[in-house]
């Protein structure tokens, strides 16, 4: 069972990478080249409420992970703490566009230090939710703080385990790996 379940993620996760680099391509090739201000890998989870499942409904959600080391032109956004929140019609097969997210990031110094806060607001500009997987990419403004008035681009791809909870009791918890990037504007 859970070889079949490695396999059914496999067989949605790949396309779907391969559609995000192609968008990644496509945009990188119609814009001029940016230089990142900072960029964190990471780790992020994701909670719904209600769960969702097949059919749309109005859900809840709050998103938070913990990135870095951050490759940032300032050492003083070597780590961050990222939550965010919003609501709109979500389930496990339909991907609707989502408005409205907003949150802050913490900035952390190598040593751990808080040094800074950035509060943004923007939304979900390309979603893919098959069987539960999150896979998102939230671009939003800086509306204050560190970086205010730049591009914040979130990636995630939080991996649901229990395919049959779309069916069930609902999705509410996924986790994985996310990215946060800002950009000049």
């Amino acid at each position: 069972m859970l070889r079949h379940v490695r396999l059914l993620l496999v067989s949605l996760v790949l396309p779907l990478a391969c559609v995000l680099a192609l968008l990644t391509s496509a945009t990188a090739s119609a814009a001029p080249a940016r230089s990142a201000l900072v960029d964190c890998p990471g780790y992020a989870t994701q909670e719904f409420d209600p769960g969702l499942v097949l059919l749309p409904r109005q859900t809840s959600f709050a998103a938070e992970g913990t990135f870095g080391p951050c490759v940032s032109t300032s050492p003083d956004h070597a780590f961050a703490d990222y939550e965010a929140d919003g609501e709109a019609l979500l389930s496990c097969s339909v991907s609707l566009p989502v408005t409205g997210v907003s949150g802050t990031i913490r900035w952390k110094d190598s040593a751990g230090n808080p040094t800074g806060v950035s509060h943004f607001s923007g939304g979900i500009s390309l979603t893919e939710r098959p069987v539960g997987q999150n896979i998102v990419i939230v671009v939003a403004t800086v509306t204050s703080g560190d970086f205010a008035g730049d591009q914040l681009i979130y990636e995630i791809v939080l991996l649901n385990t229990d395919l049959l909870k779309c069916l069930t009791t609902g999705i509410d918890l996924v986790a994985g790996p996310a990215n946060i990037t800002v950009l000049p504007v």
